[in-house]
């Protein structure tokens, strides 16, 4: 099943561009990005069985979409405080967050792993070559710890409910909380026109339901601190759309001495592409071999 966390990687990808094309309050965003793909769960569930958490996986799952709605209430409006690249690097360090609490919720962490998890960070650092602006970096760390923990409690979760049942209950919980905090700021919060609301429920789709949703789903397979690592795709697929859609080209590079051939001058941001995937590469393969 690993084969889907490259789907969900290129899902994610997207979040950041669609967000940044969607002319509504970062609140609402957040409100119908959650009420949508609660929605769109709701009908799964109607149709495959939902099966929802009971007892303490039922208090898991409403923390967990507590976590959520931090997550998303702080770093969306990041992305309208920063650059793309820089919001998207870092509130994907979450993983290093999660090598502490993968040891928390009894899973093995080899050498493999956090050697993949600090490169695949340093990666995605390298990709962010200005630093953007400061409030938009701050709430895009809150968003970091908040993923973090958002994480750690699914993987607690999915060991006995199953996918639809948790993100029904995740989701909806953090919907709630972002309703209630749009109409406390007084946020705009349902006075957008159809594309607006097209583009709310292509956040819903893509992003949230092919990527948060496909996450979910593996947490009941594999360790938090690999799909954790998995996300750190997110910067260089984000980045990379940046580019042609927003027109925000990262800048920078690293100068490089070689006998020969002289002084070289290696992209930043290619840089940060191959030492991320290189991280990946460790994370997945020590997943791998613990599964086989």
């Amino acid at each position: 099943m690993l084969w889907l966390l490259p789907v969900g990687i290129l899902a994610i990808s997207s979040a950041a561009i669609l967000i940044r094309l969607t002319p509504a309050d970062p609140v609402a965003i957040t409100f119908w990005r959650l009420a949508f793909a609660t929605a769109i769960v709701l009908m799964l569930g109607s149709w495959r069985g939902l099966g929802l958490p009971r007892g303490r996986a039922l208090m898991y799952s409403a923390l967990s979409g507590v976590l959520l709605a931090v997550h998303f209430l702080s770093w969306i409006p990041s992305l309208f405080l920063t650059t793309v690249a820089a919001s998207t690097t870092l509130v994907n360090i979450h993983p290093v967050l999660m090598l502490f609490l993968s040891r928390r919720i009894g899973e093995r962490v080899g050498g493999a792993t956090a050697a993949g998890v600090l490169l695949a960070v340093v990666g995605s650092i390298f990709i962010t070559f200005s630093p953007g602006g400061l409030l938009g970096n701050v709430l895009a760390l809150v968003g970091a710890a908040s993923f973090a923990g958002y994480l750690a409690l699914g993987r607690v979760v999915r060991a006995s409910v199953g996918t639809l049942g948790y993100a029904a209950v995740a989701y909806g919980v953090a919907a709630l909380i972002s309703l209630v905090v749009g109409l406390s700021l007084g946020s705009n919060m349902v006075g957008y026109n159809a594309y607006v609301f097209v583009m709310f429920l292509l956040i819903a789709s893509i992003p949230m339901m092919l990527g948060h949703t496909v996450f979910n789903f593996l947490l009941g397979r594999y360790r938090a601190v690999t799909i954790a690592a998995s996300t750190l795709g997110e910067p260089v697929g984000a980045t990379l759309l940046a580019i042609p859609i927003l027109g925000e080209v990262p800048r920078g590079a690293v100068h490089v001495a070689a006998p020969l051939l002289g002084s070289l001058e290696i992209p930043l941001q290619a840089l940060g592409v191959l030492i991320t995937l290189l991280g990946l590469v460790l994370v997945i393969r020590e997943e791998l071999k613990s599964t086989t």
